[in-house]
């Protein structure tokens, strides 16, 4: 099911893309966003649309947005750097899924070895969870496709590499004065400049997933590990006694140890949801549909916030229409998909659906009223 008000091919959208961003107003974020949320009704599947307003949010402050639009941007267009860029970042930097940024990255790179943002960002990552050698390695590399590139030539000094001189002409002032990340201050490592080729970096790099340093090593006291069952156990039990702020407390520990427990965000989407909010609900959605993508109640859950909630009914849309090829019995969906319908004006569309229902459920008096209601 597409939501385009027209028909259209994928050369004519790329091509109305362009004009736009030729007449786009940069300089006022809401007013871009605006525009391009307009463009996106007519031309759903531009790719590049989607991620700049993932772009746009993001500065915005809606990381849950932002979050949404990169999704599908690489969902519509993978293996495009700049999408995977964009994404792996947010995953690094407001998720702190460390392990899918650097897969990401490494696959990517692959592909595009002499990107200098992919090296960059790698870098970046590498330096953050103590793998020093591979740091040197992209920054290294950087320095070799850019001589002028400050970034990569201030992170190689910080880690201890002589850095030649750059060559005598000098690039244009506003390239010079860019200002270079800085991470938090480490010291200085006897661990030298990692050797070999690409792959060979990429796959030590690789080899820390799983293993990755988030914080500090020094040993808790008067605190034993305890699996992730047993945290989610103790969450549920949190909440059948009707202790939600204690179960989101546990949930909460559980997730900042295992990000990867579906079961756990979507149960604190749920719980957000019920204390009103609703973007960190969403945010909980979206985490366990990326962990478990063909969950249909973790899909439902977010397409009911997204139309009840958000006033995203394309998406809702999108999602039910979804479910309903994968589950044409599903109640939920088609009651849903009923409701959506009679709320825009398609009466026999939504007597389709709920017609439906009641050949499955006879009994189902809240469909029976809905139908007396059309």
């Amino acid at each position: 099911m597409t939501t385009s008000i027209v028909p259209f091919n994928q050369y004519e959208a790329q091509n109305a893309y362009r004009r736009l961003q030729m007449t786009m107003a940069l300089d006022d974020p809401k007013t871009a966003i605006i525009e391009i949320r307009t463009f996106l009704k007519i031309y759903p599947d531009v790719a590049m649309a989607c991620n700049d307003l993932g772009v746009l949010y993001l500065q915005d402050g809606e990381k849950l947005l932002a979050l949404a639009c990169y999704e599908k941007a690489n969902r519509l267009q993978p293996c495009t750097p700049d999408i995977v860029k964009n994404l792996a970042e947010f995953y690094f930097v407001e998720l702190k899924w460390i392990d899918d940024a650097i897969m990401m990255l490494t696959d990517i790179l692959r592909s595009f070895p002499d990107d200098c943002e992919l090296l960059t960002l790698l870098g970046v990552i590498s330096e953050r969870v103590g793998r020093e050698g591979e740091a040197r390695s992209f920054y290294s590399r950087v320095a070799e496709l850019d001589p002028y590139n400050m970034r990569a030539r201030d992170a190689l000094a910080r880690l201890g590499v002589t850095v030649p001189s750059a060559p005598a002409y000098s690039q244009p002032l506003q390239q010079q004065i860019q200002p270079a990340y800085t991470p938090p201050p480490v010291a200085p490592a006897p661990t030298p400049p990692a050797s070999g080729g690409l792959d060979d970096v990429l796959a030590r790099l690789r080899a820390t997933l799983n293993s990755t340093p988030q914080a500090s090593t020094t040993s808790t006291p008067f605190q034993p590990t305890r699996s992730s069952d047993d945290l989610y156990r103790e969450a549920q039990g949190f909440a059948s006694a009707g202790n939600n702020q204690q179960a989101l407390t546990a949930l909460e520990a559980l997730v900042a140890k295992d990000p990867s427990h579906a079961l756990a965000q979507n149960d604190l989407g749920v719980l957000y949801s019920q204390n009103g909010d609703f973007e960190r609900a969403g945010f909980h959605y979206e985490a366990a549909i990326f962990r478990n993508p063909s969950n249909p109640v973790f899909r439902k859950n977010l397409a009911e916030l997204y139309y009840a909630v958000l006033g995203r009914t394309d998406e809702a849309i999108e999602i039910y229409t979804r479910l309903l090829r994968e589950y044409p019995s599903d109640i939920d969906t088609l009651t849903a998909l009923a409701v959506i319908s009679k709320a825009n004006n398609m009466r026999d569309q939504a007597r389709t659906f709920i017609d439906k229902v009641l050949s499955l459920e006879p009994w189902n008096r809240d469909a029976r009223e809905f139908l007396v209601g059309l």
